[in-house]
């Protein structure tokens, strides 16, 4: 029975001295050292200590807190060891609290002395307050602090307390500038819970809660007020608001200027090669991937691989169309890794027969042809495809052949979009003008996640159009201002150099060729609050708004900003919906598809015959510079309906995206055609897409 007690006795005899106790803090912290190293960081340096150092690790061995590893002569804490560490925190803190002294348990993750000189250091520091202001809210913070009679406390609740002293005494200026960005401890439990039954994956998980941090930073810190107060009341939208002050939204690569100049980084990411100017098509496809896969991190919505066909056809002469099929579906399968995430920018390359003058006919529809059949056997091996086709029609003999391939494509589930016009689009449907002398840089980013609520105003304007185009004015006039401040935000970080792909990847981008776009949500809406009168009226009230708003862009333009309005689809607008119901009501706010405003023009079989609307939406696309998408609801259509009305409807627009609802197996990522039971894992689980998004 004697035993215990003394064993217990010579353990508190070892960690009575500060030295031995440090020691065991070092390896429980750095996991196990050898001898020399922990001797080191231990802080016996000297060999006069060497007798010293090694007496106290006798000492911690003998009583079985740390042990000796002989093969690999490695000191390690056993698990005695970390109890008695763990015991001796708790004695420690507990001598902090009952000493009668306040302590703060600090983000660093160390427990400190309360200090209330450290709020005046942080109200002057962080908030830009004087000093004399920052006594004061010091004096009454910490008075109410002492009232609380805590046993400890952290920096998040002092934080709190002044933060209610600054709004009680109406300084929210510096209130937003003291606010604590983060996720409240709830949420996070809430998103790891339903993470895994929305598909997500750890990467989506930690880029959710770091995007929600940029979020807020950038509504209460980098926005003028009243751009922040317009979305935040739903005037407005901003779009993948997490990444809206980092980076653009989307990046069009011009190839060609990677067959002359190949690809250096300069030292900026060291771990990305630099390659020459390639030799091969393998090497010229590999060069794809290595960019794609460093611009993807630095674009929110879309990269735009330009001028494949010409690119690829300057190594394709001697290549079979087979060997080019294989090469372009290994790229395809790599590219696609790149694309996947939570929001992560996808990927589209831009597709023509015509070669140009450098590269021969023959050679340019070999490309062609090798692409579409890559991509065809890309699409069926993956469930939900984040590669995208912009496809160019080729001439009127090729055109029926060309819409067969496209709709047995959307109908296997790709994405595909036809451009019929020598704009730039991406996949959204944002396009850059044509205007000659606009834009000169091979390689070009856009913002343009802003979208204006044009049914509030509507709502507004109590069917006076004349008030609603001049509120719309003023609205643009705030759309332009937020815009602008995101154009500086984003320079400062390529100066930052945040953003190294897009300023080292390419000897011909310039910050200076950022085209600003401002999107419309909600004009069918707008239409049906403003008129009752119906066709021809109707489209020419239509086109009035839109001539507003490009004027009102046009007016704000300079040499070195470019406004452009679109109407087109944006991530996450359903939100103004939402808040409208809320303020107006649902007997009022009367969407045409459920739970959202209208985004883009819809149209379907049975409008072949409608002349009126598609000469409006023809007009429209001529008015909005900064590009219009007119979307084919394919919904519940094969292969072969798909392919008619393609043939009726593509040449008559600049643009034309094809709706399919793809069915996909949550459990094998099979995909359904209609059955309720996946035929392969028979499992009933399953999730729609469509080939529009």
């Amino acid at each position: 029975m004697q035993a215990a007690p003394r064993r217990v006795k010579s353990i508190y005899s070892v960690i009575a001295s500060p030295q031995r106790l440090e020691i065991l803090r070092i390896l429980n912290t750095k996991g196990p050292l050898t001898y020399s190293a922990l001797k080191t960081l231990a802080g016996f340096k000297s060999k006069k200590e060497s007798g010293k150092f090694a007496y106290h690790l006798r000492k911690l061995v003998r009583v079985m807190l740390i042990q000796l590893n002989r093969q690999e002569r490695k000191y390690t804490v056993t698990n005695f060891g970390r109890m008695v560490l763990n015991v001796t925190k708790q004695i420690e803190d507990q001598s902090q609290v009952e000493s009668g002294k306040l302590y703060v348990r600090t983000s660093r993750q160390t427990m400190e002395e309360f200090n209330a000189n450290k709020i005046t250091q942080s109200l002057v520091k962080e908030a830009g307050m004087p000093v004399e202001l920052a006594q004061k809210i010091t004096s009454e913070a910490e008075s109410r602090i002492y009232k609380f009679q805590a046993q400890y406390l952290t920096a998040p609740l002092i934080r709190e307390i002044v933060n209610s002293v600054l709004v009680e005494q109406n300084y929210e200026e510096y209130r937003h500038k003291l606010t604590r960005l983060g996720m409240p401890v709830y949420d996070v439990t809430q998103l790891l819970g339903r993470a895994g039954e929305d598909g997500w994956s750890i990467d989506s998980l930690i880029q959710y809660t770091g995007r929600s941090v940029f979020s807020e930073y950038l509504l209460l810190e980098q926005l003028p007020r009243d751009v922040a107060d317009a979305h935040l009341s739903g005037d407005m939208h901003i779009s993948k608001a997490g990444t809206w002050g980092l980076v653009p939204d989307t990046v069009y690569v011009d190839l060609l200027s990677l067959k002359s100049s190949g690809f250096n980084m300069r030292g900026r990411i060291r771990e990305a090669p630099s390659v020459p100017s390639p030799e091969n098509a393998e090497r010229a496809l590999n060069m794809i991937v290595i960019l794609t896969s460093l611009l993807s991190r630095e674009a929110s919505n879309d990269v735009v691989l330009r001028n494949f066909v010409q690119y690829l056809g300057a190594f394709a002469r001697s290549k079979t169309i087979k060997e080019l099929e294989v090469a372009i579906l290994r790229m395809l399968e790599i590219l696609s890794m790149y694309a996947r995430g939570l929001d992560e920018a996808g990927i589209s390359i831009e597709l023509s027969a015509d070669g140009g003058d450098d590269i021969p006919r023959d050679v340019a529809e070999k490309v062609y042809e090798a692409t579409f059949d890559a991509y065809s056997s890309f699409v069926k091996e993956t469930p939900e495809p984040r590669v995208r086709l912009l496809v160019h029609p080729p001439g009127e003999k090729e055109q029926q052949a060309l819409y067969r391939r496209v709709a047995s494509l959307v109908a296997e589930g790709g994405k595909v979009a036809l451009v019929s016009s020598s704009r730039i689009y991406n996949f959204e449907g944002i396009s850059i003008s044509s205007l000659p002398g606009d834009f000169k840089a091979d390689n070009i980013c856009v913002l343009h996640n802003l979208s204006l609520n044009l049914p509030r105003l509507a709502y507004e304007s109590n069917q006076d159009e004349t008030y609603f185009r001049a509120k719309l004015a003023m609205l643009m006039s705030t759309a332009v201002s937020a815009l602008s401040s995101r154009r500086k935000m984003i320079e400062r970080n390529l100066k930052r150099g945040l953003l190294p792909a897009l300023v080292a990847g390419s000897e011909t981008f310039t910050s200076e060729n950022m085209p600003l776009v401002i999107n419309m949500v909600g004009i069918d809406e707008t239409l049906d609050s403003l008129t009752k009168q119906v066709g021809q009226q109707r489209y020419e009230l239509a086109l009035k708004i839109a001539e507003t708003a490009s004027e009102k862009a046009r007016e704000k333009s300079s040499k070195n900003e470019k406004f452009f309005v679109s109407l087109v689809e944006q991530h996450g607008t359903s939100r103004l919906y939402e808040l409208d119901v809320e303020r107006y009501g649902k007997s009022v706010v009367q969407p045409r598809v459920e739970g959202n405003y209208s985004q883009t023009n819809m149209i379907n079989l049975q409008n072949a015959n409608d002349t009126e609307t598609i000469e409006y939406i023809r007009k429209l696309s001529l008015v909005l510079l900064g590009g219009v998408s007119t979307t084919l609801d394919a919904r519940g259509q094969e292969a072969k309906s798909i392919s008619a009305a393609l043939s009726t409807f593509a040449p008559k627009f600049e643009f034309l995206k094809i709706a399919k609802d793809i069915t996909v197996c949550k459990n094998c990522g099979f995909k359904l055609q209609k059955q309720e039971r996946c035929p392969r894992c028979r499992s009933v689980a399953s999730s729609v897409y469509l080939t529009s998004s």
